[in-house]
């Protein structure tokens, strides 16, 4: 009896216990829980758009901003007449009468009608609502901020864009959307005994923080310099498109990246896909020619050559592992400088053919080909590289070497070449300078970073005075060149392959060219690739001139000083010209003091007008092929700084097509 006794008092007791425990759970730890379920069982929040941060280029100028709009919302439960609100809200909103008197009559508490608006134009519709229904809370606004872009086109592929709820869809904007996008504000609302929502009268905001600024190593007005020429120059040879790099070698900072045709991303839905992607990151090409710059590097590195050995260059055709590669002109003995500077490919396949495979192969995967380069900004694509065993094959090595059968990105190309002259430091691009959170500490900072060391001093400096020479007289880059500063460069021009058949197009062409300056000590590398350019192809003559006006502005701009004292144009005396003299016309002597006097071009080679008219600060435009046919101005005219001037070639035949086993240049 006193066992059973016992055992039932401890039965109570451990209940009794139990009891005590829930008690404590409910009304002690449990609070905080129940407080959160009746909060959403009578109260709910509707997220409004977050206010991202800025977005600066690096001298502290605006790119993206968030400015104040508002939007319209209703209760349609609480409007007195859905129909007439509807008719009236219509014409504000660009939205049909009929569709929002259809929404207006739906079960539901809440409703937005627009999002988003300018401030006033929010405000006025809802009065007129207002004051046409009589007193209403069933319709109001709340402030939520929109992302704008006070350049509109500039620098649009790299900043991207967002969408309605202030998430990153492109460039920038989608690559550090964690850190811009900043919290979510809530507007507060609560619920009726049905479950309905009811607003407050003075619509309650929760707000959070906003998103970090970002501050970008692009300049905005070397950008602007960088996307007027680029589209220039795509207008003026009805290309597809283009792109253009600006960059220090040193560092690794991106100045410029600019692409064409570009697009307004304050309204991106108007625009093709393929305007709105960074084509720097995401296009990979075959580079041509401008390849030739990393095989030569690569060979005098491994000691495979030397700058005064001489190579046979088959007068123009050379049977090579049951192919014919072919150079579009004749040569005969050529040292690596000259092979490069003519652009030969016969002559960088026999350079090539004096390295070993393994090790070229090493080399370009060196140069960062075949990977990505690291950048910030998502969507880079890898390009292609052959695989180490690919290099056995002596016809695939001899393609590659004249840039033909390995693809790479813009971005790719032009830090590649920085390493080529900086000194043979592999440098990491970058494009974010600083991000700082709202408070305005510092929580990124980008620096230059060494990723590794491919050329030695010795091969930098050589590989430089040799780019130098391709700039030069004669050289396939002379609508390059500069008045008062050393440049050095090489041009690319590469056939496309059509999607789908493997086959190289017998008329689109990639052009491009690749350069920098000073020539000893650079400063600023420029990419500059037009896609398919139409009429001329060939990147001396379609790239190189935007080039030279992005370099020389750019430089300007920067303060970079010339490296070359500025000679005046001095006229000839008025004799009858003798063989590779240009006639010139005098004139009189109350012309301009900052005049020039334009030559007589007729029956010159287009490479001895660009070298003869580059001495002038004149922009020089020209058309078809051969010798000089026509010139405006005519011979004796006076010509002032920045005047433009343009010749005219013809009959001379054009080149050959090049095939696959075809020359570039």
């Amino acid at each position: 009896m006193i066992s059973r006794a016992r055992i039932i008092l401890g039965a109570l007791l451990f209940f009794y216990v139990l009891v005590v425990i829930r008690a404590f759970h409910i009304q002690v730890l449990g609070v905080k829980g129940i407080r959160e379920r009746s909060a959403k069982q009578y109260g709910t929040s509707i997220p409004l758009v977050p206010k991202r941060g800025m977005i600066y280029d690096r001298t502290g100028s605006e790119l993206a901003v968030s400015i104040a709009t508002k939007s319209i919302f209703v209760q349609p439960g609480k409007l007195k007449s859905p129909g007439k609100a509807a008719a009236l809200l219509a014409p504000r909103v660009s939205r049909s009468a009929s569709e929002l008197k259809k929404r207006f009559s739906a079960e539901k508490g809440f409703l937005w009608v627009r999002r988003q608006m300018p401030s006033t134009a929010a405000d006025e519709a809802v009065r007129d609502v207002k004051e046409a229904l009589g007193a209403t809370d069933g319709i109001g606004t709340v402030e939520e901020p929109k992302r704008f872009y006070p350049n509109r086109e500039l620098a649009s592929s790299l900043l991207g864009f967002t969408n309605l709820d202030s998430e990153g869809i492109e460039g920038i904007e989608l690559s550090l959307n964690k850190y811009l996008r900043g919290e979510r504000a809530y507007l507060l609302c609560e619920r009726d005994a049905r479950g309905r929502l009811i607003m407050p009268a003075s619509n309650p905001v929760e707000v959070n923080s906003k998103g970090h600024s970002v501050t970008l190593t692009i300049d905005r007005n070397i950008q602007h310099i960088a996307e007027r020429e680029l589209q220039a120059s795509v207008e003026k040879f009805d290309a597809r498109g283009g792109m253009a790099v600006v960059l220090s070698p040193k560092t690794g900072e991106i100045l410029a990246m600019a692409t064409a045709p570009s697009f307004n991303p304050n309204a991106p839905a108007g625009a093709p896909a393929s305007a709105r992607k960074n084509r720097v990151l995401t296009d990979s090409f075959e580079p041509g020619s401008t390849f030739k710059v990393f095989t030569l590097a690569s060979a005098l590195e491994t000691g495979a050559v030397d700058l005064n050995e001489k190579f046979f260059c088959e007068n123009g055709a050379y049977p090579y592992a049951g192919k014919v590669i072919h150079d579009t002109h004749r040569y005969g003995w050529l040292t690596p400088p000259d092979i490069l500077k003519y652009s030969s490919n016969i002559g960088i396949t026999k350079v090539n053919e004096k390295m070993d495979g393994g090790r070229f192969h090493d080399m370009i995967r060196a140069f960062g080909f075949g990977s990505r380069t690291g950048i910030e900004l998502k969507g880079e694509v890898p390009g292609l590289s052959p695989s180490r065993s690919a290099f056995d094959s002596r016809i695939r090595r001899a393609t590659v070497s004249f840039g033909q059968g390995i693809s790479v990105t813009p971005l790719q190309l032009a830090v590649g070449m920085s390493a080529v002259v900086n000194g043979g430091k592999m440098m990491k691009p970058y494009v974010v300078r600083e991000i700082r959170d709202p408070e305005g500490n510092t929580v990124f900072r980008g620096e230059p970073r060494e990723l590794r060391r491919v050329l030695s001093p010795k091969t930098s400096a050589q590989m430089r005075e040799i780019l130098g020479n391709v700039v030069q007289e004669d050289g396939t880059g002379t609508q390059a060149r500069i008045k008062g500063f050393l440049v050095g460069g090489k041009t690319g021009t590469a056939q496309k392959v059509e999607p789908g058949t493997g086959r190289y197009s017998p008329d689109k062409r990639t052009a491009s060219f690749v350069g920098f300056l000073p020539l000893r000590d650079p400063e600023l590398l420029i990419l500059v690739v037009i896609d398919e350019p139409r009429g001329q192809v060939y990147g001396g003559v379609v790239a190189a001139p935007a080039f030279n006006q992005i370099a020389v502005k750019t430089a300007y701009y920067l303060g970079i000083q010339p490296t070359e004292a500025i000679a005046a144009a001095a006229p000839s005396p008025p004799d009858r010209p003798g063989p590779g003299r240009v006639l010139v016309t005098p004139v009189s002597t109350a012309a301009p003091s900052n005049s020039m006097i334009m030559p007589d071009l007729i029956g010159l080679s287009m490479g001895r007008v660009v070298d003869l008219m580059n001495r002038y600060s004149i922009k020089l435009s020209i058309s078809g092929s051969g010798v000089a046919r026509e010139q405006t101005p005519a011979p004796g005219a006076v010509l002032v700084p920045g005047a433009e001037c343009s010749v005219k070639f013809a009959a001379e035949a054009a080149p050959a097509r090049f095939s696959a086993n075809k020359g570039k240049r």
